[in-house]
């Protein structure tokens, strides 16, 4: 499951008054533009089997991109998403890159490794997430391992690559954040909870999704002059990988699986497919009409307009900035 109390709630809510627009598949809104895939380079974090990534990179492959790259801790689950994908897109042109959004030894070193492997990327989609861990911990560098591998990671990423962002003459940053981003606010001054002392899973969790609206809005304001257009994704709850590997304690005490790990019947009635859910990655991806609103957040196939000022505030997404800048060791001036 992608999101956290807020994004069953919120899919409960708007289910009714989204209506049709809560259907469209990613296979219908991938054919809708179908012209804007075609000879595309896309890169897609986040793939596993079962992931929202992976049927994003699924429905793309069958509209004839260029190149598509799947970027993932593990060759061996790159592989399998390849072979998956091969059964329907057998012709497509597939790379894979090794890349630990947990260690920034491994982001340097696979931002690198993409600057070999292709001068010019058309579109960025940074879909990978870690979901209720159920206890404090951290990455190499000390930072609380959400905030770490959901925003810092791909904020470094995506800064190391933008040589071949840049490249291209309509690149595209697609950041995927959850309705989780509704509940808090970055703690700028304490993002690690007091050292894990005030660590809550879902705050963990919900704190890097804001920072994934925040890091678009500047990718937006900061990049803009330069053609590139960036868009947050707020794809709502849907049941993904994340779901089997979240701890059956968490899910039951929340109400969203019983005793056996099944999604509860409330879960379920609330929640999208998969397929539903990745329609707003296609539509953040290639929409050309939405490119005069970069830094919005899309959902449900179009602009949300309901997004709290403390995810979308430019002040906050520079603070924001210059803490990342300062996590990583390294400044990133456009």
């Amino acid at each position: 499951m992608t999101g956290g109390t807020s994004d069953v709630a919120f899919a409960a809510i708007q289910r009714e008054k989204e209506g049709a627009l809560f259907e469209l598949t990613s296979d219908q809104a991938a054919e809708q533009y179908n012209s804007e895939i075609r000879g595309t380079t896309v890169l897609i974090t986040g793939v596993t089997l079962g992931s929202l990534g992976a049927d994003a990179a699924r429905v793309i492959a069958a509209h004839e991109p260029k190149l598509l790259i799947l970027a993932g801790r593990s060759e061996k689950t790159l592989n399998e998403t390849i072979a998956s994908i091969k059964t329907t897109s057998p012709k497509v042109d597939i790379k894979t890159l090794i890349l630990d959004l947990g260690s920034q030894s491994s982001v340097r070193s696979a931002a690198a490794e993409l600057l070999k492997l292709t001068p010019i990327l058309d579109v960025l989609i940074n879909s990978a997430a870690l979901m209720l861990i159920p206890t404090f911990t951290t990455t190499p560098e000390g930072i609380e391992t959400h905030f770490g591998v959901n925003h810092i990671g791909h904020f470094l990423f995506t800064n190391l690559i933008m040589p071949a962002l840049l490249a291209s003459p309509a690149p595209r940053v697609v950041n995927v954040s959850a309705a989780a981003h509704r509940t808090t606010t970055v703690r700028f001054d304490d993002y690690n909870f007091r050292d894990g002392k005030e660590y809550e899973p879902l705050l963990g969790y919900a704190q890097s999704k804001v920072a994934n609206l925040l890091f678009t809005v500047s990718l937006a304001r900061k990049l803009g002059g330069k053609g590139l257009t960036a868009f947050g994704v707020d794809p709502g709850a849907s049941i993904t990988n994340l779901f089997y590997r979240a701890p059956k304690e968490l899910l039951v005490q929340h109400g969203w699986a019983d005793e056996n790990r099944e999604p509860t019947a409330a879960l379920k009635a609330a929640v999208k497919t998969i397929p539903q859910a990745v329609a707003s990655y296609i539509v953040a991806a290639y929409d050309p009409s939405i490119k005069d609103q970069s830094g919005a957040v899309i959902r449900v196939g179009k602009i949300d307009d309901s997004i709290p000022q403390h995810s979308k505030d430019p002040e906050l997404a520079e603070r924001l900035w210059k803490l990342s800048e300062h996590l990583v060791g390294q400044e990133f001036a456009y």
